[in-house]
């Protein structure tokens, strides 16, 4: 039903050509169900495309959410300074924002400060389990390792880091399993890992075939 309302909407976003071209396709749009997300290489023609849905939402008796409609952009290499993009829809100021899905996502294209987002969990969940699970069984532990130790959000996507942060989130990640496992904190917890069979579980060779 949503995309019957909207199918006019994604023709007149098509008619503007302005966009991203990836091989020889145009990028201008994407849209999953009621969301819409809209592609510009410069603030006036998304300027153009945000008029273009408010105009196509009151002429249909549609509402966009304007609180939560946000705007987020990436610096060139060759920018000297960022720009704070200045939108309206709907006569409200469309907030710029760094953080989409949890992950921050910086204007210069570097992984550093979500992975001091990260950082920050890693020592907030080793504080939490040192503190609710101090006295559970080894059984117990493995699960909240593979839960809580094991799971990085987003983790996958990075790719363009400074080696200190990522010391920093090995360090961090260290300091987790010692505290799960009450290790000294010189210990090794590779050697730990290894020696309690930890890294392997049951559903794991179930899954290879």
């Amino acid at each position: 039903m949503v995309a019957v309302c909207l199918d006019d909407l994604s023709n007149e976003l098509n008619n503007i050509n302005a966009g991203y071209c990836i091989g020889e396709v145009l990028l201008n749009y994407l849209m999953f169900a009621e969301d819409i997300c809209v592609v510009c290489p410069s603030l006036s023609w998304l300027q153009r495309k945000l008029d273009v849905r408010q105009a196509y939402a009151e002429s249909h008796g549609i509402i966009f959410n304007c609180s939560k409609s946000v705007c987020m952009t990436f610096k060139a290499k060759s920018a000297k300074s960022n720009v704070t993009p200045l939108l309206t829809l709907g006569g409200q100021n469309v907030k710029s924002v760094c953080k989409y899905l949890g992950i921050v996502l910086d204007t210069e294209f570097s992984d550093d400060k979500d992975i001091q987002r990260q950082l920050r969990y890693e020592y907030c969940t080793a504080n939490k389990l040192r503190a609710s699970f101090s006295r559970c069984s080894n059984a117990v532990e493995n699960v909240l390792f593979h839960s809580f130790c094991t799971p990085m959000h987003a983790s996958q996507l990075w790719c363009n880091f400074r080696k200190s942060c990522m010391q920093r989130m090995r360090v961090a990640y260290n300091f987790r399993c010692r505290a799960l496992y009450h290790l000294p904190w010189r210990a090794s917890v590779c050697s730990h890992q290894v020696q309690c069979n930890i890294l392997w579980r049951p559903e794991d060779d179930a899954t290879c075939k």
